[in-house]
């Protein structure tokens, strides 16, 4: 009975032990756990061209996606991206399915109770897009008004803020590719979105009804640790810092934006 007993307990421990292991590969908090496990896993935004979709064989592409093979190549190690929509993207950081975002994400202070943010490495303005026709020059023009807003994205509580006050119906949807459909269709009268993407979706489409009706602010993204990574979190920054300063993410943002770099924050 206690030789069965001892081996029951053991059993118990190697397969505790197993889990660890599995866990620690699985969730690296630092560059030495990346460079011994011998490949970095970095998850990327899809569904919000020009920062993040895919092509036509399922890869990854986009200025995050650049980005994240620039940092692969100074950890030099291989690269697994993990694609994520915009409301995945904490929930795989938290649950070790990645170890660090390079997914387009704002640094709010909500969102820092929960993670770790980098310097930004991106940023955009963010504005209010309608048919031309429409009449819509501010907030207050939107009373009443369906809408339609990335679900999970910073431009979504622009919309929960002022819905009791403006009367709007909000409408979500996963990504900001298929919240531009919904303005195209007719789906919603107006959408907020990162200029980046809308002007994407519009040139892609060739659409030529749809417009800006006014800026309401500017984003920064960071890219994302866990809250106990600092270590790797202070490497991202420094790499950050490197690619600014010759000339590779300026490179990616022409490429991807068409233009140059925009003056980044730093915190």
């Amino acid at each position: 009975m206690t030789f069965f007993k001892h081996l029951r307990i053991a059993g118990t421990l190697l397969a505790l032990g197993a889990g660890m292991m599995a866990a620690s590969q699985a969730s690296a908090q630092s560059v030495t756990d990346i460079v011994k496990r011998g490949k970095v896993r970095i998850g990327v935004l899809i569904g919000a061209p020009p920062y993040g979709s895919v092509d036509s064989t399922g890869n990854a592409i986009g200025y995050d996606a650049d980005v994240a093979t620039l940092v692969a190549k100074y950890l030099g190690v291989p690269m697994e991206v993990v694609q994520l929509t915009p409301p995945s993207r904490i929930p795989a950081l938290e649950a070790g399915k990645v170890d660090f975002l390079v997914a387009t994400l704002a640094p709010t202070p909500e969102r820092a109770r929960a993670v770790m943010f980098t310097s930004p490495y991106s940023a955009f303005q963010m504005g209010i897009y309608a048919k031309k026709g429409t009449p819509i020059k501010t907030w207050a023009d939107l009373k009443g008004r369906t809408v339609g807003v990335n679900r999970g994205s910073s431009v979504e509580r622009e919309f929960t803020n002022r819905e009791k006050e403006l009367n709007l119906k909000i409408l979500r949807f996963e990504d900001d590719a298929t919240t531009m459909q919904a303005l195209f269709s007719g789906q919603v009268e107006a959408i907020a979105g990162p200029d980046a993407q809308a002007n994407a979706a519009i040139k892609a489409r060739g659409e030529t009804e749809t417009e800006v009706k006014f800026f309401f602010g500017m984003q920064p993204n960071s890219m994302t640790v866990r809250k106990d990574a600092y270590e790797l979190k202070q490497w991202l920054d420094n790499v950050i810092y490197y690619i600014k300063q010759n000339g590779e993410l300026n490179a990616i943002s022409e490429k991807w934006v068409g233009g140059p770099l925009p003056q980044l924050p730093t915190f």
